[in-house]
Order: C-alpha cells, then structure tokens, then sequence
C-alpha cells in the first residue's frame, strides 16, 4: 500500500510541476506583451515582476528537467513551454 500512495504522491507532485511551469510562463508571455504595450504607465513594477517570474521560470525548468530525466511520466518540455 505505501508503494501505491508514494505513486499517487510522485503522480501529484509532478503535476504540480507542470501546471506551476505552464502558468509561470504564461505569466511571463502576458507580462512581457504588457511591457511591449504603450498603455503601461508604470512599467518599473511591471519590470521587476518580471524578473522575480524569470527567476521561478528557471528553477521550475530545471526541475521538470531533472524529473523528465529520472523517467517521470511528463509531457516533453518544448510541449509545455512553446515559444
């Protein structure tokens, strides 16, 4: 039984991953369209918003890296973040 919930465990925490990858860099794709836009009247918060969303972009990339690498049953990184 412990077997089954460290699987189901695994199951979530990797789910987890790839919903916080995606909407990070969703977040980023909005942010830095606002940044590109000429209504933006403060764009130094927006800025600085960016880079701490930068910031979590890495660190859960190399994770959802390193879990495709042990064999984790994810969708293919360029699948998540298309460009």
């Amino acid at each position: 039984m412990a077997d089954i919930d460290n699987d189901n465990d695994n199951d979530n925490d990797n789910d987890t991953l790839m919903v916080s990858l995606q909407a990070v860099f969703e977040s980023i794709n909005r942010f830095e369209a606002l940044l590109e836009s000429e209504t933006l009247s403060d764009p130094e918060n927006i800025t600085e918003l960016l880079m701490s969303y930068d910031e979590a972009f890495k660190v859960l990339s190399s994770v959802y890296k390193e879990q495709l690498a042990k064999g984790a049953d994810l969708p293919p990184y360029e699948a998540i973040v298309k460009r």
